[in-house]
């Protein structure tokens, strides 16, 4: 769903977002700094979380899409809805993370630390949500990745560039080509030393704030 939000809960969120994108690049620094992983790291871990332009991307993905979904190719809409799916649960999670630094006293203008937002993250809990969350970030990881080493997926991205253009959810779309392009150079013995990469440092992640979730996965 659509928030409105008060200018305060957008700067605190905008907070939550810097932090958590800047873990980020702690984590996963080599493949922020390795030719070949450039892009496919800053488009999974900045590109998917920009705020930029994000109030056009939720009116169309809860207005328009709708209306304009079957005209479009079931591959092309599987990757709009996956993104949607993960759009819809972390924008959930961060205006509830930004609420809760609100509620501390935080001031916009001051960067929190990432002690102060683990602390956050542990105190919000919403464990089940967060265990969804990692489960459709890894989803979209692969899917992202086979779908551009599909080698017809060479022919039918500019075409599906076009009808998106077409039916006016051409930002929608954007993500999933940004996608395309980041991953395609990657080839698949980096991409799986990238996914196992990511696949044990954030569920080691969720587990250290909920350890009770490590015996249920």
């Amino acid at each position: 769903m659509k928030h409105q939000l008060t200018e305060e809960v957008k700067l605190a969120r905008r907070e939550i977002v810097r932090v958590q994108v800047d873990r980020f690049h702690l984590y996963y620094f080599d493949f922020f700094h390795k030719n070949e992983t450039i892009e496919m790291a800053k488009f999974f871990f900045e590109t998917v979380y920009n705020l930029d332009g994000k109030e056009e991307w939720e009116t169309l993905a809860f207005s328009t899409y709708d209306k304009v979904k079957n005209m479009m190719k079931e591959g092309t809409r599987e990757s709009v809805e996956r993104l949607i799916e993960l759009n819809t649960i972390t924008d959930e999670l961060d205006i509830q993370m930004a609420e809760l630094l609100l509620s501390k006293g935080w001031l916009a203008g001051r960067e929190i630390s990432q002690d102060e937002y683990f602390s956050l993250f542990c105190e919000l809990d919403k464990r089940e949500i967060r265990k969804k969350q990692l489960e459709v970030v890894l989803f979209n990881l692969k899917k992202f990745y086979e779908l551009a080493h599909k080698p017809v997926s060479a022919y039918i991205i500019k075409p599906a560039s076009m009808m998106a253009r077409l039916l006016g959810v051409y930002p929608l779309f954007k993500k999933v080509e940004q996608g395309y392009y980041a991953t395609l150079p990657v080839n698949q013995d980096l991409f799986n030393e990238f996914y196992a990469i990511v696949q044990k440092k954030e569920w080691d992640f969720l587990y250290k704030a909920f350890p009770t979730l490590q015996g249920e996965t």
